[in-house]
């Protein structure tokens, strides 16, 4: 949007230095040009501020009854786009202390991800990134830059929707992080079960449509990512 607006302001005052700057007509062309600039630019700023709902939603992270971190998910969605975005930073003390900061990001456009990608840092040192990105009627995954197996089959929602819309009629939800599919168990009313491909699993309890909390479950240790009130 910033880009569009300085070609906006700049367009007139580059067309201004071919005439006389003495001019009557010199001076009223530059203050309608200004104006119909600064009309232009707040009616491009309030159709962005009207079309884009922003929505931010804040977790905790526990582990043992103890705030180990928290995780910020952000959801933007204009027209038939949506964006989402989970940051979280989590710091937990096992043998040593373990730093992992993870940043997942997700965009749709009409129902389809168009791309995805999955950054994990382990103490300062990068242990995933993952990128999925549609191409035509299939999706190119690739791990650190390399190339992994493609993905043939419509994804229209992946594990970071989980954190805003309830996996009703899901039977299969895409991992960024694994680049496959997963299958989805719904145990109980607005209750679901994820089994990992590492032998993990996790569970995700809903309200009103809304993740409230996440149950990651691993060999050594339990973490809730629970909606903060």
């Amino acid at each position: 949007m910033f880009f569009i607006t300085s070609l906006i302001i700049k367009i007139p005052r580059n067309y201004c230095l071919h005439t006389s700057p003495y001019t009557k007509e010199t001076l009223e062309y530059r203050g309608q040009t200004k104006k119909v600039s600064l009309l232009i630019i707040s009616f491009l700023f309030f159709s962005f501020i009207l079309n884009a709902q922003l929505q931010k939603t804040e977790y905790k992270i526990t582990f043992r009854g103890d705030s180990v971190g928290n995780m910020q998910f952000y959801k933007t969605e204009t027209g038939n786009n949506i964006y989402l975005k989970a940051v979280s930073n989590v710091q937990i003390r096992f043998f040593i202390k373990i730093n992992v900061q993870l940043e997942e990001i997700s965009n749709f456009q009409s129902g389809r991800l168009m791309y995805s990608s999955v950054s994990r840092i382990v103490n300062g040192k990068e242990k995933s990134a993952k990128q999925t990105k549609a191409a035509g009627d299939i999706y190119k995954a690739t791990s650190f830059g390399k190339p992994v197996p493609s993905i043939d089959k419509l994804i229209d929602y992946n594990l970071n929707m989980l954190y805003c819309k309830e996996p009703f009629d899901k039977q299969v939800i895409y991992s960024d992080n694994f680049q496959q599919f997963l299958n989805v168990e719904q145990v109980a009313p607005h209750r679901y079960k994820i089994v990992l491909p590492d032998g993990n699993y996790n569970y995700y309890t809903f309200r009103d449509g809304i993740c409230q909390v996440a149950e990651i479950h691993n060999l050594l240790y339990t973490i809730y990512i629970q909606l903060s009130t």
